[in-house]
């Protein structure tokens, strides 16, 4: 899988201020590559519609 790292790395830096932790880089970084991830599967077509989502969490929550 291919990552940006570097980018998003460097989007994160941009951000941080004096009271910023190594936690708070994390999340951000994880939150990027779950955004890169999801943009991924959008592209090959998987995806699922409103209604299949409420189909599927009327069997999970049986």
């Amino acid at each position: 899988m291919e990552t940006k790292l570097k980018e998003h790395l460097i989007q994160i830096a941009g951000r941080l201020t004096p009271e910023s932790t190594l936690e708070d880089v994390y999340e951000q970084l994880s939150l990027l590559a779950d955004i890169e991830i999801s943009e991924r599967q959008e592209q090959n077509g998987q995806i699922l519609t409103q209604s299949e989502v409420e189909q599927q969490s009327k069997e999970w929550v049986k």
